[in-house]
C-alpha cells in the first residue's frame, strides 16, 4: 500500500480541491460523447501524465518531484487522477466550438498558457518542486500533448463512427 503523506498540506488541499471542481465541471455539463469515448479520453490524460512523469520526474533525469518527497506515495497517485478530467474539458470545448483552421493553433496556444500558469500555481503550491526544470518547458510539451490529445480524440471519433456504421449493416 502507498504510504499517506506524512504532512496533509496546501499541495494535498489543492490536488484535493482542483479535482472536486474538475469533476464537477464534467458531471455538470451536458453529455457530448459515447461512454467508450469519455472513458478513453480520461485514460488518455491519466497515461500521457503518468509517462511523462516518468521519463522526466522518476527517471534518472529527475527534473522535478511530484508532492514532497522523492518516495512515491499516496498522493503522487492521486494526482494523476486529476489529468483525466482536464483532458475532457480540454475535447469537450474543442468540440463543442468546432474549432477548425487557425483558430485550433490559437486554441492550442490558449490551452497551453492556461495550463502552464495551473503549473505554475502548482508549482507555487509545492505540488511540483522543480531541480532542472524550467516552467517555459512545460509549455512546449503541453503543446506537444495537446495536439497528440486532439489527433487521438479525431481517431477514436472516427473508429466509433465506423463501427457504429458496420453494426448497421
Amino acid at each position: 500500500m502507498l504510504p499517506f503523506p506524512q504532512k496533509f498540506d496546501q499541495n494535498e488541499w489543492c490536488i484535493v480541491i482542483s479535482i472536486v471542481i474538475s469533476y464537477a465541471i464534467i458531471l455538470f455539463l451536458p453529455k457530448r460523447f459515447p461512454l467508450s469515448i469519455t472513458i478513453l479520453i480520461m485514460l488518455f490524460g491519466t497515461t500521457v501524465a503518468r509517462i511523462s512523469d516518468y521519463l522526466l520526474a522518476i527517471s534518472k533525469l529527475d527534473l522535478y518531484t511530484v508532492m514532497d518527497t522523492e518516495k512515491y506515495e499516496l498522493f503522487d497517485l492521486i494526482t494523476y487522477i486529476l489529468y483525466a478530467p482536464f483532458a475532457y474539458i480540454f475535447v469537450y470545448v474543442y468540440d463543442k466550438y468546432n474549432i477548425k483552421g487557425y483558430w485550433v493553433l490559437l486554441y492550442l496556444l490558449i490551452c497551453s498558457i492556461g495550463a502552464t500558469f495551473y503549473e505554475h500555481l502548482n508549482k507555487v503550491l509545492h505540488v511540483f518542486n522543480y531541480h532542472d526544470w524550467k516552467l517555459i518547458y512545460s509549455q512546449s510539451v503541453y503543446l506537444f500533448v495537446q495536439c497528440i490529445a486532439l489527433l487521438f480524440f479525431h481517431l477514436i471519433r472516427k473508429l466509433h463512427r465506423n463501427l457504429g456504421t458496420q453494426t448497421n449493416r
